[in-house]
This record gives C-alpha cells, sequence and structure tokens, in this order.
C-alpha cells in the first residue's frame, strides 16, 4: 500500500510538472492582475502591467492602472468608464472603447477606467476620483442592471460599491484576493484546472453575466429613482453623459432623464452582431459600432453640455 501512494504521489508529481510546462509554453491559463484598495476606497490596479488572456491575446493595464492604452495627453479629455464591458479584458487592447473613441477624429483624449462587476454607483465614485484630471464630459457606460446592483435594499453584493438609500451610506467593494488564492495564480497548472473546470471562472459568457442574469425579473422602480434622486444630491452630474446599452429598460432612461442626467442610447437592429459567441459582451466589431455612435454623439452635443 505504500508503495502504492508513493508510485501515486509520484505520478502526480510529474503530471503537475507536465501541465506546468505546457500551460505556460502555449499560454493557456489567464493572468490575474494585481490591484488593491485606494484611499478613496475604490479597488485600483497596479499600473503597467500585462498578462495573458488565454493563447489569444495579453490584456494591458497602462501607467495609469487602468485597463486598455493611456491617452495620448490629459487635455480636453474624456472619460470612458464602465465595468466589465469597458475594461475588456475578452477583447486586445486594440478594441477598447477609449482606443477605437481616439481614432475616430472627435479632437479629445479618451481616459479608460473600469473594473468588472463595477455598478453604477461605483461608476459614480470613479468619475468623483477622476474629477481632478478636468474631464469635458464622463461616459458611463450603463444597464438597467447596474442600477440594481447599486441599491443595498434590493440585494446586498460586497463585491461591488453599493448605496444605502435609508441611511444614504455608501458600502465599498472588498477585494477578493487573499493568500491561498495569490498562492493558486502562482502555479498556472493550478489555477487553469480551478479556473475552467472546479469552479468555472474562466467563461465570461451569458450564464455569468449580471445583465443576463437580471433579464426578465422585476424591476422595483420606485428604489431606481430614488437611487437617481440621491445621485444627482452626492455627486457632480453636470458633465456626466450615461451611455446606455440597447437592451437597456426603457423606463430606467426616461427616470435618468426626469433626474437631469444627460444620456442617450445605444441603437442597432441585430445587438447580437454586436456581441461575442456565447458571451453577452460586445466584439471588436461591437465596439466600434459603439465608438461611432458615440462619437457622432458627441460632435452633435459638444455645444450643449457644460
Amino acid at each position: 500500500m505504500k508503495k502504492f501512494l508513493q508510485s501515486l504521489l509520484l505520478f502526480c508529481a510529474i503530471g503537475i510538472v507536465i501541465g506546468e510546462i505546457i500551460v505556460r509554453v502555449f499560454s493557456l491559463s489567464i493572468d490575474v492582475h494585481q490591484f488593491y484598495l485606494d484611499k478613496d476606497h475604490l479597488i485600483k490596479n497596479y499600473p503597467n502591467q500585462m498578462g495573458h488572456m488565454g493563447p489569444t491575446h495579453q490584456w494591458v493595464i497602462n501607467k495609469y492602472g487602468e485597463f486598455g492604452y493611456e491617452p495620448q495627453s490629459l487635455e480636453n479629455l474624456i472619460t470612458v468608464i464602465g465595468d466589465s464591458y469597458i475594461a475588456n479584458t475578452m477583447n486586445p487592447p486594440e478594441c477598447h472603447q477609449a482606443n477605437y473613441l481616439s481614432q475616430l477624429g472627435t479632437g479629445y483624449n479618451f481616459y479608460p477606467s473600469a473594473r468588472a462587476g463595477a455598478s453604477f454607483i461605483e461608476m459614480m465614485e470613479k468619475a468623483k476620483s477622476l474629477e481632478s484630471l478636468h474631464p469635458k464630459y464622463q461616459l458611463l457606460y450603463v444597464h438597467h442592471g447596474d442600477f440594481i446592483e447599486s441599491v443595498t435594499e434590493i440585494k446586498r453584493n460586497p463585491f461591488t460599491v453599493q448605496l444605502t438609500l435609508k441611511t444614504g451610506e455608501i458600502k465599498y467593494a472588498k477585494p477578493t484576493s487573499g493568500k491561498v488564492k495569490e498562492a493558486i495564480y502562482n502555479f498556472k497548472f493550478i489555477y487553469f484546472l480551478y479556473r475552467n473546470y472546479l469552479f468555472k471562472l474562466g467563461n465570461n459568457d451569458d450564464a455569468t453575466n449580471n445583465r443576463v442574469l437580471l433579464k426578465g425579473k422585476k424591476i422595483d422602480y420606485n428604489l431606481i429613482n430614488e437611487l437617481l434622486v440621491e445621485t444627482g444630491k452626492r455627486y457632480r452630474i453636470q458633465n456626466i453623459v450615461l451611455v446606455f446599452s440597447p437592451d437597456t429598460d426603457p423606463k430606467v432612461i426616461d427616470m435618468a432623464g426626469k433626474n437631469g442626467f444627460h444620456y442617450f442610447q445605444l441603437q442597432t437592429d441585430d445587438y447580437k452582431s454586436w456581441q461575442m459567441p456565447k458571451d453577452s459582451h460586445w466584439s471588436c466589431y461591437g465596439h466600434q459600432e459603439v465608438a461611432k455612435q458615440v462619437a457622432q454623439y458627441l460632435q452633435q452635443q459638444s455645444e450643449s453640455i457644460p
């Protein structure tokens, strides 16, 4: 029995070593970026990082600690704020929203700022932290799910920033990385198994996307309206533009307008054509189409927004 166990352990050790070599050589695993909790209570990325997103491409975190390329200048600036749709690690940095916008000749520089899982209220906190850059506009790419995720009374989520409407308290997100996870990250083969098979965390498909999970569920419009009213009181919204995805609930869009937000809704006759296969996130083509509409909106509205 002892000899069998020794042979089994040796076999497992050899398998792990071979697996580690294969995963590293063929870049099969997904590299995890390093982040920290800043003084403003927001989770932010350490600057100047790169990592593999499987064998297809690399993600990039620029010198400002943001996913994607940094703007050429901080003059005449527009921020591009969002959740995983804007962090966009599932596409190469060439396909990021801010990069496409910078190529469309609008005359602006575009500063990306996003975190996967960010709620609307977290995006507003991000916009507040970026006011020191004196942006002309702050674009928030949103869906009605981002508003639902913002309200503690609807459902508490410790992994994003939320507002408790009853008390006015902001509950900030807590970093999820611990010593055990950090140890797993260092072993590419173990992390490959952990992410893809044990918990299936590697799939950015419809089943793991909160926008799809919330689809068809009843929306508490009274709480969403309370959220918008409170947001208008505690944040500067004059230069905020809400960019609503095509599948956003129309009543939520209407409420945003009535509460003083500048906004517009993206339009398409075939939303699926914007999305990745088996995934509700936008593909490179989708980001291009979105950027075209945003650029056109900015050109039309540049004189009307303070």
